[in-house]
């Protein structure tokens, strides 16, 4: 075998081992990032990597901002009619109410938080919610309990001062 016959095959072999390096490198660098992965990112990068849709805060002070298949519509129409009605309402004062609000979290409301009220998470959502005349236009203002809950997107939630003073976590 000639050398010019040597020198072509390994460019040619150089480079197949170039392109399918850079092939896998772009292929790992979009693979989208595992739940614990991304939860483990600081809450500035989560807003970077969000996914577009929308997003709700549900109490002032919560840690957590959610994505959401639901709109704010569905939301208030849920917490209005469904939430809370007596066939979820157990002996002990609290009540067996489970959803996700179209967000990737169990709301379990059987835990209870507030023993006192008899609330699980739901309830306290509710109470939030419902004292907050962005949600509940019939409530007189309070600028202490207003707060913006429902987001169209991931850079508008970043915006609000309640998201970034409290929310150190996005579920996707």
């Amino acid at each position: 075998m000639s050398n010019k016959m040597k020198w072509l095959i390994s460019i040619i072999a150089a480079l197949m081992v170039i392109t399918g390096g850079v092939s896998y490198g772009i292929y790992k660098h979009n693979q989208p990032l595992s739940d614990e992965a991304f939860s483990k990112l600081e809450i500035d990068e989560q807003f970077e990597k969000a996914p577009a849709g929308h997003y709700v805060h549900l109490r002032k002070d919560d840690p957590t901002l959610y994505r959401t298949t639901w709109s704010a519509k569905q939301i208030k129409h849920y917490f209005i009619y469904k939430n809370g009605k007596a066939k979820n309402h157990l002996p002990e004062g609290n009540y067996n109410e489970k959803t996700k609000l179209g967000t990737n979290q169990l709301f379990n409301d059987k835990r209870l938080i507030d023993k006192v009220k008899g609330d699980g998470i739901l309830g306290q959502i509710h109470t939030a919610l419902f004292d907050n005349s962005k949600f509940n236009e019939n409530m007189s203002y309070d600028s202490d309990l207003a707060f913006n809950w429902y987001f169209n997107s991931p850079e508008q939630a970043q915006k609000d001062p309640d998201v970034k003073e409290n929310a150190n976590d996005l579920i996707r």
